[in-house]
């Protein structure tokens, strides 16, 4: 006869197929660990049901790899035939008819003690407000209770859209998780409009509300307010106490009772050590799974941090403290062979210091935060620092965000100008890879460096990319006099009054910057300026107007004042617009004389020439094959979207029956932090609203914005004319 405890175990265990017995590796949740905190008890506490289960020959052992356990083998469990036998004859614990869709990074569910009248008491409340805040302690045990709160919902046939909230976390990020839909609006209004169609017996569920950084929770925080005001919508949030949203009913999750408490610990443990331990640390569920026989037992107010202080962080070995102190610094979850200390993982996963999403990994928050705080100033920078450095070394696309972070954490008042130069050097790969994530790491660099000025030129660069007007505006506004003569901020305050829709005015500005700026830095305005009066339009014919103006601005270009590399680069910019000069006017001869002059500089399977020929084998020759080829080889994301969107024109051109799946196949940007991103979503959306008639009023209105957003004048005015039109005639 198998125990209570017994028999949830080889339940849990029986989820698992057979084949993983012999894998190389296996999830985490089959590790001691992984099993613990599937169960809800502390890890010494399975230790003898483990052992009597293997004693009957239920369950056997091994030591293997866990997938994202770090280089070093683990101690796995796994059901024996006689055990799945077992299994099948016993009852299952609930059984649900009908259950709901899941949506977003949903954290497993645990099992939870002296919590059932809370999460009845919650579900009323739900049922009552439009909005549930729960808030406490790091490690009381919030995300639990909402995960417990999701799968009541979810066996009532509710679906349920979760989003764990990190300091990089913005209102379109927020979007993508809740909708599940990369092409999610960006704006709050929108949001809120497209959360309201999918609302009907939906709980929204945002776990670690304070994580937001500062940059972004003012929209994220109207998001909230806004889907509050609807009596369709219901959401339950969790924040460490104070919430930064004073929203919806507050309910403060306190301890659980000394009953409870006392079943978290192991089941062979003294009575009265078990109250001992209970007494010391109150029902502070986190606490008692670190909690470990030997451990001594602190008697001050602040008992729950002294004890993680000095019984848990100071008597780390050396190697567990690195790795503990580099994912302390951390700003997101990583993966274990991220981590440039990575020996420590497995010791720190077997006491119950990290929490798990998937493979990735981080700190529990309530360690995380003491952690911290026993750094002093200097070792905090070179934490930092070291990190820095490691970060430099890796070569994933996120590593420019990771070194960025610890670059600006590390930095001191006499790092100024470096700082500056990094973060100006390496800004539009941070924007391509991650532009919320960008703009709160510039944040932070202001705050910590408040007097190099140019970082206030970077933050307004960062909020025009991202399409934010409003807070590029009062990033330049703030400016000093002196810096407001700079020829940056000129250009951007231009920026912004195109965002703002004042183009005349905004031309106006860059005619006047172009007659002040150095010779090599009007070439490149002039430049820049050139490519946006060709790119800044609908898939339509080429204006002769805007072509002539083209030819004409070219001959006036004046490349004597740049350096050789610049020159060079002017000159393959150059070749690129007059090769698109000659395909809008199909002329075949010129198009071909550009791309050999090009080649006889650099070779004919330069990747540059290699598109320009693709394009003008699909533009002049109706030939989609070699644009698909390079879609297929593409890495980047964007340039694999804009050549995806020719072939979508093509297909419109030649009344191609299949253009709707053509754009199916086309990847909208994951990332709108950046104006070309926002230019190819808005085409995304133009072509989705030309295909979709019964959308296209609300496709083209979601074009508009982000055309408005990319700084496109002439594409906004043409398609306001078009929609116009529709809704006139509709």
């Amino acid at each position: 006869m198998l125990t209570d405890s017994e028999a949830r175990l080889v339940r849990l265990l029986a989820t698992f197929p057979e084949n993983l017995e012999k894998a190389w590796d296996v999830p985490r949740d089959l590790s001691l660990p992984g099993l613990a905190e599937r169960l809800g008890v502390v890890r010494s506490a399975l230790n003898p049901h483990i052992t009597s289960l293997e004693n009957n020959g239920l369950v056997s052992t091994r030591q293997t790899h866990v997938i994202g356990g770090g280089h070093r083998k683990r101690t796995v469990v796994h059901l024996t035939e006689k055990g799945r036998n077992v299994a099948k004859e016993l009852e299952p614990e609930l059984i649900i008819d009908s259950r709901g869709k899941m949506y977003g990074s949903i954290p497993n569910l645990n099992h939870l003690y002296g919590r059932d009248e809370l999460i009845d008491s919650l579900l009323i409340d739900i049922e009552k407000e439009k909005c549930v805040q729960l808030v406490g302690l790091p490690g009381i045990g919030k995300t639990s209770l909402l995960r417990a709160l999701a799968e009541e919902k979810l066996a009532q046939n509710w679906d349920v859209r979760w989003s764990t909230m990190h300091p990089h976390h913005d209102v379109g990020k927020l979007a993508t998780e809740l909708l599940d839909n990369y092409n999610a609006p960006k704006n709050p209004a929108a949001i809120c409009n497209a959360l309201l169609e999918v609302s009907k017996n939906t709980l929204y569920v945002l776990d670690e509300l304070q994580a937001v950084h500062e940059r972004h929770l003012d929209e994220i925080s109207s998001l909230i307010e806004l889907l509050a005001e609807s009596d369709e919508v219901k959401i339950v949030i969790s924040s460490r106490a104070p919430s930064p949203v004073k929203i919806g009913k507050m309910i403060m999750i306190e301890e659980i009772s000394s009953v409870d408490a006392q079943k978290l610990l192991p089941d062979d443990l003294d009575k009265e050590v078990s109250k001992q331990v209970v007494n010391a640390l109150g029902g502070h569920p986190l606490a008692l799974k670190l909690w470990q026989p030997g451990h001594t037992l602190p008697e001050a107010d602040d008992r729950i941090q002294e004890f993680i202080r000095t019984d848990v962080v100071e008597k780390l070995e050396k190697k567990v403290l690195a790795t503990l102190d580099e994912l302390a610094a951390a700003p997101l979850p990583l993966l274990a062979d991220q981590l440039s200390h990575d020996d420590g993982v497995g010791h720190l996963d077997e006491t119950a210091l990290l929490r798990w999403m998937v493979e990735e990994i981080e700190l529990q928050h309530l360690v995380r935060n003491v952690r911290r705080t026993m750094w002093s100033e200097n070792e905090a920078k070179e934490i930092h620092s070291n990190a820095a450095k490691h970060w430099a070394k890796r070569i994933e696309p996120a590593a420019r965000i990771h070194e960025a972070h610890h670059r600006v954490q590390a930095s001191t008042k006499d790092d100024g100008e470096d700082v500056e130069n990094n973060l100006e050097k390496y800004i539009e790969d941070m924007l391509s890879i991650d532009s919320a994530a960008a703009a709160a790491i510039i944040q932070d660099a202001i705050s910590i460096l408040p007097d190099a000025k140019r970082l206030k030129l970077l933050s307004a660069k960062v909020a025009i990319e991202r399409g934010e007007g409003k807070i590029a505006e009062k990033v330049l506004n703030k400016c000093d006099k002196d810096l407001r003569k700079d020829i940056d901020w000129r250009l951007l305050n231009a920026r912004v009054m195109r965002i703002n829709g004042d183009f005349d005015m905004a031309n106006r500005e860059e005619i006047a910057v172009l007659k002040d700026a150095e010779p090599a830095r009007a070439t490149k305005i002039q430049l820049n300026r050139l490519i946006l009066s060709i790119e800044d339009r609908l898939p339509q014919p080429l204006n002769d107007k805007i072509r002539k103006h083209a030819v004409k601005a070219l001959n006036e270009i004046d490349l004597s004042s740049l350096d050789s590399d610049n020159k060079k680069s002017a000159l393959v910019t150059i070749a690129a617009i007059k090769h698109s000069l000659a395909l809008a006017t199909n002329d075949a001869d010129a198009a071909a004389k550009i791309r050999a002059e090009l080649a006889s500089t650099s070779s004919h399977d330069d990747p540059i020439i290699d598109e320009m020929s693709a394009r003008a084998a699909l533009i002049i020759g109706g030939n989609p094959s070699r644009i698909k080829g390079l879609i297929n080889r593409a890495v980047n994301p964007l340039r694999k979207c804009a050549l995806g969107l020719l072939l979508v024109k093509h297909a419109h051109d030649n009344n191609n029956s299949d253009i709707a799946e053509i754009l199916n196949n086309v990847e909208h940007p994951t990332d709108l932090g950046t104006t070309t991103a926002r230019r190819l979503s808005a085409l995304h959306w133009y072509w989705r609203g030309v295909i979709d008639k019964r959308q296209q009023i609300k496709c083209w209105q979601e074009a508009l914005h982000r055309y408005s957003m990319a700084e496109c004048a002439n594409a906004y005015i043409q398609l306001q004319h078009k929609l116009h039109d529709v809704m006139r005639l509709g």
